[in-house]
């Protein structure tokens, strides 16, 4: 009786260490938002992140981030995983996309553990995607604010990137202000990184008239 209890207790613990050491599975979802921003326009709006790299050098466009979507149901969110560790020639490969090591860690936890890639995978994905598009100059005003309208901008960045479909981009304004200013450019994609249809997050809300704001 005594072996036997013996071997119970111990078959038991194996299972638990084999169970803990196993990566933790990450969720499905069905295709990936690409969320750029018009980075005069983030900054100027959260003052918590004027000290940031891409405030401080006003970029014009930086990657906010590439997040997990689902097509129908609640989008996956803060999934267990492991921590971000990046080489650092790919933090300087980063510089001109994503340039701070707090809104990638940000991201990371938030929407990179539940891509089922490590945090190199994720980043070069990244990377890739944003490289891949073509921005138009008129989302790149100097010195004086650009006054534009919605459809004018939206037929540019058709005309550049032909493959995204006609509800593969969602373009999302700050409600205040006349004409509101235009905060984020959103691009869906699938998980190899071919333009699809928004699904769940196709909420445009940018009115005729918008603003970009200058660097």
């Amino acid at each position: 009786m005594t072996v036997r209890l013996l071997f119970v207790f111990l078959l038991g613990a194996v299972v638990s260490s084999v169970q803990a050491a196993e990566p933790p599975v990450a969720p499905s979802f069905d295709y990936y938002t690409l969320a750029v921003s018009l980075t005069p326009a983030f900054c100027d709006q959260n003052p918590k992140w004027r000290d940031s790299r891409q405030c401080r050098d006003r970029f014009a466009l930086s990657v906010h981030g590439l997040w997990p979507e689902r097509l129908q149901g609640r989008s996956p969110e803060s999934c267990a995983g492991g921590s971000l560790v990046l080489s650092q020639a790919q933090e300087q490969s980063l510089r001109d996309v994503m340039p701070d090591a707090g809104l990638r860690e940000h991201e990371w936890k938030k929407h990179g553990r539940c891509s089922g890639l490590d945090g190199e995978a994720y980043f070069l994905r990244t990377e890739r995607y944003f490289r891949a598009l073509k921005w138009p100059d008129m989302l790149k005003p100097v010195g004086r604010d650009n006054l534009l309208e919605r459809d004018v901008l939206l037929r540019e960045l058709y005309r550049l990137n032909p493959a995204i479909p006609e509800r593969g981009l969602v373009l999302r304004c700050e409600k205040k202000g006349r004409p509101p200013l235009l905060t984020e450019v959103r691009v869906c994609l699938s998980p190899v990184g071919k333009p699809v249809d928004c699904a769940s997050n196709f909420k445009p809300n940018c009115p005729v008239a918008i603003k970009v704001r200058a660097r």
